[in-house]
């Protein structure tokens, strides 16, 4: 381990060497030391990568042979395995997008069925290298709902401001977890237990999953009017709060709500960070294609102009727009679900292969939920949908259904 941490030695060449003539010993490892060098060459992987396709870092054969070799071995002895080794084997294998259903599956049974061993910290870096890798599990995250409501008082303010986010964006919500965030952490901000921008994180999450406390929101806008240095992201977030607020509890946020121009600038730099073809994240090449084929039939199927990266009026981004011909109104807006906004679920299902159903993730959710208050027509289809439409005509008579009951009227249709 002492070669692997030496910079001049830490080369992809080495490391593909290494994974060689340590991948038929991988059995013989036990399993403290079979994490550490899981963990270990993770981590070379990602300093010495040279890159990433589409967000997936490169992986010769050999490495990818060496973790195949380690998630099939962590297979058989999970029950054996330390909580805190399960953890940080799982965070490796997702820091390398490596891992693949089977073995997260085992995970998350394993750590359900031993959930009182973990500590919180161990729960919540589990859950989270699960976010990570796209998985989703419902006993597992709402066991860590569980354990940040049971044991609050102890756990380190920065487990809650981790934990919730991976909960938010697969929807576990506890309407008891919100009211006990909301009544203490409020009191650890003023000591520096939390910074501004964490507590303006875990105020998202609630609004992600449909919370509301407006002690905490009170709270979150006086540390960010006291922050010498608020981040972009932060930003992004407070204006998401701002436009929660304002379209669901407009009643009791009136009382504390944000100065007019303070909106305005919120919102300039969202538009400027987040929306239409500057949004924060890029679409795989086989989700590009599907997102232009979906264009490019909507144009045959609706009245209006079609604009795809479609940025709102709120700033928030849409796959699809369509917009009335004499004027710059978007009337109907049509997102398109694929690998970007979903996470795959590895719950047991009698009519589904585990990993192959799938859950929304919460910021999509909160999007399309605040636009549709604002009176937005907004339909939702998925990838995996239009790859079952046969040719253009079923495109078409698939996209007519979707418009019709999202509101859109007959005669608008072509």
């Amino acid at each position: 381990m002492k070669v692997v941490q030496a910079e001049q030695l830490r080369t992809p060449d080495f490391l593909d060497e290494l994974s060689k003539v340590l991948l038929s010993l991988i059995p013989k490892f036990n399993s403290p030391n079979l994490t550490r060098l899981t963990a270990a060459f993770a981590d070379w992987v990602v300093v010495t990568s040279g890159g990433a396709d589409e967000g997936r870092l490169r992986l010769t054969e050999t490495l990818r042979s060496f973790f195949a070799a380690v998630s099939t071995e962590v297979s058989l002895r999970l029950m054996d395995v330390a909580p805190g080794d399960l953890c940080r084997i799982a965070t490796a294998l997702a820091s390398v997008g490596l891992g693949g259903v089977r073995l997260f599956a085992s995970l998350a049974r394993a750590a359900v069925a031993r959930h009182d061993r973990f500590t919180p910290e161990e729960l919540v870096n589990l859950v989270c290298a699960f976010d990570k890798a796209r998985f989703f599990h419902t006993a597992l995250f709402e066991a860590l709902a569980r354990c940040l409501k049971m044991n609050f008082k102890e756990i380190a303010a920065k487990d809650v401001t981790r934990g919730m986010p991976a909960l938010a964006m697969c929807g576990i919500r506890d309407e008891e977890l919100g009211q006990v965030i909301g009544e203490h952490l409020p009191k650890k901000a003023p000591s520096g237990t939390l910074s501004a921008q964490e507590f303006c994180s875990l105020a998202w999450t609630l609004c992600a999953l449909d919370l509301h406390n407006d002690k905490l929101f009170r709270a979150v806008f006086r540390a960010l009017e006291d922050a010498a240095v608020v981040a972009s992201e932060t930003l992004c977030q407070l204006y998401e709060i701002h436009l929660t607020l304002k379209a669901f509890h407009q009643d009791s946020y009136s009382a504390y709500e944000l100065e007019d121009d303070t909106v305005k600038s919120l919102r300039d730099h969202y538009k400027k960070h987040k929306g239409g073809c500057g949004r924060n994240f890029k679409l795989e090449r086989n989700s590009e294609r599907i997102h232009s084929d979906v264009a490019d039939i909507v144009r045959e199927v609706v009245d209006g102009s079609i604009s795809t990266s479609h940025q709102t009026t709120l700033g928030f981004s849409v796959d699809v727009a369509v917009t009335r011909s004499r004027s710059s109104s978007a009337f109907m807006f049509i997102d398109i679900d694929g690998p970007h906004s979903l996470v795959r679920s590895l719950d047991p299902t009698d009519n589904a292969a585990v990993g192959h159903t799938a859950r929304i993730r919460g910021a999509m959710i909160l999007k399309r939920r605040v636009l549709q208050k604002h009176g937005f027509r907004m339909a939702v289809i998925t990838e995996d949908e239009w790859r079952t439409l046969d040719d253009d005509r079923a495109k078409r008579e698939y996209l007519r259904g979707v418009l019709v009951k999202a509101g859109v009227k007959e005669d608008r249709l072509l």
